[in-house]
């Protein structure tokens, strides 16, 4: 799935642009608009979690738990008492407590922080005044909803489809 990409300029062109979709079978779900803190959206569905980087910090986490654990578990065969007791079971186990912890740690961390996906609209957003309008679809429904859109509506700004989330910030 990838995201398609508007900037609106008013909240007036967001419900056209929105109303448009719902008319080609777009339902809410697949629908996101991000806008600055002062600009109300009422009846348009937000981001939500996607505003920051929650879920790619959540993925790093996992990822960098995982390997600090199972070394720590590793590290742990070394310690003659603790490593006869645990035995081989000292690396999953520590691997598994390191997944646990790094993808907690990793949301956490990344719900602090603004998106690093959104990171080139930000300027629009911020400074501009204009309101982004995210939809997730394939990409081949992506091109058909933005001709249908421009088709429609000629003064909208198609801003493409948004890259993946970095795994490394």
């Amino acid at each position: 799935m990838k995201r398609l990409c508007f900037l609106c300029s008013d909240v007036e062109m967001t419900r056209r642009v929105v109303a448009i979709l719902h008319r080609a079978g777009v339902e809410d779900s697949s629908l996101m608009v991000v806008a600055r803190n002062d600009i109300r959206l009422d009846d348009l569905p937000a981001a939500g979690v996607d505003k920051t980087d929650a879920i790619p910090g959540f993925a790093r986490g996992l990822a960098a738990g995982g390997v600090v654990g199972s070394l720590a578990g590793l590290a742990t065969l070394s310690f003659e008492e603790l490593g006869f007791v645990l035995g081989g079971a000292a690396i999953p186990l520590f691997g598994l407590l390191g997944v646990a912890v790094g993808g907690l740690a990793g949301f956490l961390g990344g719900a602090s922080v603004p998106s690093s996906r959104l990171r080139r609209f930000q300027d629009a957003i911020e400074r501009n005044g204009k309101i982004l309008l995210m939809l997730e679809v394939r990409k081949e429904r992506g091109r058909e909803l933005e001709k249908l859109v421009k088709d429609e509506m000629p003064e909208i700004e198609f801003a493409g489809f948004e890259p993946p989330a970095p795994i490394v910030p």
